[in-house]
């Protein structure tokens, strides 16, 4: 470990929308090739008669509420996370899909009740008209928006929504109450965009086709927008197809459906895309932060804070498995000396390639090396009795007076440590700091021997009252160099 602190993920405002991938994008692509195949293969059969589906309407209304109501939330609370105008406008524009279908189905007959709820049969078209007129103003609103970015402007979603719930009961209202008003839609009472009407659909068509265009001229798309132009594609399909299949129930009618559904299905898919991305990217920030906060920033190693939690958590757990938890306690010898003779500097990289060296020996899941404080560390080995703990120290040992460090002020002119090792079983009436006692005491026995060593306490004696301060002195066992 070279103590370099690793960049964290950036999670802000402005990273919240992923970027498009390559291959999102050829997705999209082909989705929207598919749906402009599909419409001109399909459009010399929309007029053709299908069979009256029971209860079609009523879960296609409902899917529709649920899914741009949905949607519309979503964007919301993203425009609002975002304070973005342009994302609490497409929300708008969702929300206003949602709610017209409130009338929408009060005035379709059969959604409900063997009539209509309100209204007449022609309420529905012309409600549909409205419906596709709104949606397309909408979206070239939120498209405007977008191509003037300017800074500091914010929407209030709670307006936008009193506006829009106005408008819809204005709507619902002229295609109800004001419909001897309003121009005759049905030819042969069933047909509707017959004769001089054709002009109200190639209008609504006009609509939503400028409305394609305004979110394709959009630079530097997000993934939202990306399949927001394939959603218009299937808004422009939907109108088509009704356009054409002039008759409920038609395969034109049936198929425009699915376009209105499809129109706000990618979007919503594009979103929870995005969303699973930002939390991916939030777990590793997080991830990367527990991580920093366990770590000794210049060695890498665990710090003080992570030791004390690991030694207390292997503690109970030998407690409760009756098994033995081993504890090294290693200090770097005279290294007051070599920091005078090197600087800091230098004092730092010795620090740093002795910890690699002993970080590469406590390789077990459960083991865990630590800078315990300036130039001494410490390592956890659960389950391991004396011998186990004892070779591995001096395996520790060699390798730090392998690196070979010049130690002019050290009479074995080389950088080298000592380490004190205790085991034990902890019984019910100890705490973990007598284990931390009784190896700080061994590796003060080691050094006074004349370091470069390791030193082996023995157990002390158990006592309830007074763990930390009777345990006597560790028995002499020094391994020496």
């Amino acid at each position: 470990m070279d103590g370099h602190t690793p960049p964290l993920p950036q999670v802000t405002a402005a990273h919240a929308a992923p970027d498009v991938s390559g291959r999102q994008r050829q997705i999209a692509l082909f989705a929207a090739l598919f749906l402009i195949v599909w419409g001109v293969l399909l459009t010399p059969f929309a007029n053709s008669p299908w069979l009256a589906v029971p209860g079609y309407m009523t879960a296609f209304g409902a899917a529709m509420f649920v899914t741009n109501i949905l949607l519309a939330a979503l964007l919301f609370n993203r425009g609002v996370a975002e304070r973005s105008a342009a994302t609490i406008q497409l929300g708008s524009a969702y929300f206003f899909v949602a709610i017209v279908f409130v009338p929408l189905m009060a005035v379709f007959p059969g959604a409900f009740v063997p009539g209509s709820i309100i209204g007449e049969t022609v309420s529905a078209v012309w409600i549909w008209n409205f419906w596709h007129t709104g949606f397309a103003l909408l979206i070239l609103r939120y498209a405007l928006e977008v191509h003037r970015a300017l800074p500091g402007r914010r929407a209030k979603p709670v307006r936008e929504c009193m506006v829009l719930v106005l408008v819809v009961v204005v709507i619902a209202g002229i295609a109800t109450v004001g419909l001897p008003w309003l121009p005759a839609l049905f030819a042969n009472g069933k047909t509707f965009f017959e004769g001089p009407m054709r002009l109200i659909a190639w209008a609504v068509l006009g609509l939503n086709v400028a409305a394609l265009y305004a979110v394709f001229r959009i630079p530097d798309k997000t993934s939202e927008q990306v399949w927001l132009a394939v959603g218009m594609i299937a808004a422009c399909l939907d109108v088509w197809l009704t356009f054409h299949g002039s008759n409920r129930f038609s395969l034109g009618w049936y198929l425009s459906k699915m376009g209105s559904l499809l129109t706000s299905m990618v979007v919503l898919m594009s979103l929870f895309v995005d969303l699973t991305s930002l939390y991916r990217r939030v777990w590793q920030a997080n991830a990367m932060l527990a991580q920093l906060a366990s770590r000794d920033g210049l060695t890498g190693l665990a710090n003080r804070r992570s030791f004390d939690e690991r030694l207390d958590s292997e503690w109970r757990r030998a407690q409760r498995l009756q098994q033995p938890l081993a504890l090294l306690m290693l200090d770097v010898d005279h290294f007051k000396l070599y920091n005078d003779t090197y600087g800091h500097l230098g004092g730092d990289d010795c620090l740093r390639r002795v910890s690699a060296a002993i970080g590469q020996h406590a390789a077990r899941p459960g083991d865990l090396a630590a800078r315990y404080g300036g130039e001494e560390f410490a390592v956890i080995l659960p389950n391991t009795d004396i011998t186990g703990a004892a070779n591995l120290a001096t395996r520790i040992r060699e390798s730090v007076a392998a690196l070979g460090l010049i130690h002019p002020q050290s009479s074995l002119q080389r950088v080298t440590i000592s380490v004190g090792v205790a085991v034990i079983v902890p019984a019910q009436d100890q705490r973990p700091a007598a284990l931390v006692a009784w190896a700080d005491q061994a590796l003060y026995q080691a050094k006074h021997l004349g370091r470069d060593r390791v030193h082996l306490a023995a157990e002390p004696a158990k006592t309830a009252k007074e763990p930390l301060v009777t345990a006597p002195s560790p028995v002499a066992v020094g391994l020496s160099a």
